[in-house]
């Protein structure tokens, strides 16, 4: 079974603690870090035609390496959000909220630019 997130992140403080980067982890840096690492995923899908899910899936390396640069994201992101005090599932939820009233679904359903 799948460890929750909640559940790794006394894990990824313990690391950074240990290595005392929390020094070097202030909010401009890992809001830079997560940018970066965002870059690199995005570089790994640059100059490829349209790919399906199941099509990315079926190059193990590839996989690999997208799997390495969500996590690094996902890492700076939890280091941000804890050292920030913001509650990630409480952000999600009010962001939902947010959309549902800025893109209702009878307007919106099967387009991704604006009317």
């Amino acid at each position: 079974m799948a460890e929750s997130i909640e559940a790794i992140l006394p894990s990824l403080l313990d690391f950074r603690a240990q290595r005392e980067w929390e020094q070097f982890h202030l909010p401009k840096e890992l809001a830079a870090a997560i940018s970066i690492e965002a870059s690199e995923l995005q570089e790994l899908f640059l100059w490829k035609e349209r790919e399906s899910p199941d099509k990315v899936k079926q190059d193990q390396h590839r996989m690999e390496l997208i799997s390495d640069e969500v996590a690094d994201i996902l890492i700076y992101l939890l280091f941000l959000s804890h050292d920030l005090g913001i509650n990630l599932p409480d952000a999600i939820k009010q962001k939902i909220e947010k959309n549902k009233t800025k893109y209702p679904a009878e307007e919106y359903r099967g387009r991704f630019r604006e009317p």
